[in-house]
């Protein structure tokens, strides 16, 4: 039986990320669930009168192009030892995302654990996320001249807000509630926080970052600017613990290209190479995304050139996982799509334009920027004449998307 979490349900949930090697079994397991199911409307499969199967979703908000449409973000699907291989998780997964397309989030993002299983749902694979291994001392950003304020974990609603408040690009996501930071803050052992605040006492840029060993490798798990100035201030605190830490681990900043802050990045990787503080970096597409109100997401869309209009022919896996009690069954089926400076999409079908047949899959891909349309016609189920690939590919002209939040 699959039904909406309850308070009663925790211990057995605990149980859950501690079989699945979430959690440890240690004393701060039970405030870091409560900060972890905060604000987050979840589902459970009950068997034998206990939660097996535990589902969490987080709303918040993506920014696409220039404006903040709603979302959803599943941030676990976790299974107990029983309730393996049964199709349990699937379909408890299909009933969070039709909760969430119900309460009004137009996509919806996941993490995936390998390829292929989330594409049962709609799931479409967006772009590599980059991790990099910087040496700091060869950041070229000049000496830090004001000391950052500490931040511990105490601090996870001003960092929260630090958070919802950075500099983000397209595809930046932001998440409601602060309990969803304050958990990671927890979570992390060994994290610490080193930024700045406004005059107002606001905080405006920081670091997390979680310390190895004397000289790491240090991980900086999130960091947040709203200015250039802030973000290259920030590399200025990382480049001034370099004289006992050798190497710190962080994500690409939005909009930017690591590398082009380090001073001779390739000589430091070959003088590392297979050693504790390699500098080696690697990449993974290890987010999802599909569409579950396709009117809103293509609304959305401010694309530049001449108008295209098309018929849309959209099938949606995850018909077959929704419950009959579900009021949103999918987004399958017959579409009018217009794509310009005024995009819109609505039911229907108008004969004298051309056709496009895809999957869930793919519209999102493509709506998003993480793939073309040419592309998907041969790694997904797109087809189309070539003229209207063509002038799809042309107007698409969006960035690709950068999340620049983990969950």
């Amino acid at each position: 039986m699959i039904r909406p979490y309850r308070p009663t349900d925790k211990d057995n949930c605990i149980q859950i990320l501690c079989e699945v090697g979430w959690m440890e079994g240690k004393s701060t397991d039970s405030e870091v669930f409560d900060g972890y199911i905060s604000d987050s409307p979840s589902f459970v499969t009950e068997i034998n009168g206990d939660a097996e199967v535990l589902v969490l979703t987080h709303p918040g908000q993506v920014l696409i192009q220039n404006q903040d449409i709603e979302m959803s973000v599943v941030t676990g699907v976790l299974a107990s030892r029983i309730a393996r291989m049964q199709g349990h998780a699937l379909k408890t997964t299909a009933v969070a995302i039709a909760n969430s397309a119900e309460k009004g989030a137009a996509v919806s993002f996941l993490g995936i654990f390998d390829q292929g299983y989330y594409d049962k749902l709609g799931f479409g694979t967006l772009g590599y996320s980059r991790l990099s291994t910087i040496d700091p001392a060869k950041l070229k950003v000049p000496k830090l001249t004001r000391a950052p304020k500490r931040l511990t974990k105490k601090d996870g609603e001003s960092i929260h807000a630090c958070r919802r408040n950075r500099k983000r690009v397209h595809g930046g996501c932001n998440l409601d509630g602060d309990g969803v930071t304050s958990c990671e803050l927890v979570w992390t052992e060994n994290g610490f926080g080193l930024g700045f605040e406004n005059k107002d006492g606001e905080l405006t840029h920081f670091l997390w970052l979680i310390a190895k060993d004397e000289h790491g490798p240090y991980q900086c798990s999130f960091y947040c600017w709203q200015t250039h100035e802030q973000l290259i201030e920030l590399f200025s605190v990382l480049k001034s613990l370099s004289d006992q830490v050798h190497s710190v681990r962080l994500g690409e900043p939005p909009g930017f290209q690591l590398q082009d802050f380090l001073d001779r990045p390739f000589a430091t990787i070959r003088s590392r190479k297979n050693g504790i503080h390699d500098n080696a970096g690697n990449s993974a597409a290890w987010i999802q995304c599909r569409i579950l109100d396709v009117p809103i997401c293509i609304g959305a869309l401010k694309l530049c050139g001449k108008s295209v209009s098309f018929n849309l022919v959209l099938t949606d896996a995850i018909e077959q996982y929704i419950p009959s009690d579900c009021s949103w069954k999918g987004v399958a089926g017959e579409w009018i799509v217009q794509l310009g400076e005024e995009s819109n999409a609505r039911r229907g079908a108008d004969d004298s334009l051309p056709t496009l047949l895809c999957s869930v899959n793919d519209l999102s891909r493509l709506w998003i920027g993480a793939s073309t349309a040419e592309a998907l016609t041969t790694v997904g189920d797109l087809q189309a004449d070539k003229e209207l690939i063509s002038r799809i590919d042309s107007i698409f002209s969006i960035p690709a998307p950068t999340l620049d939040w983990d969950f």
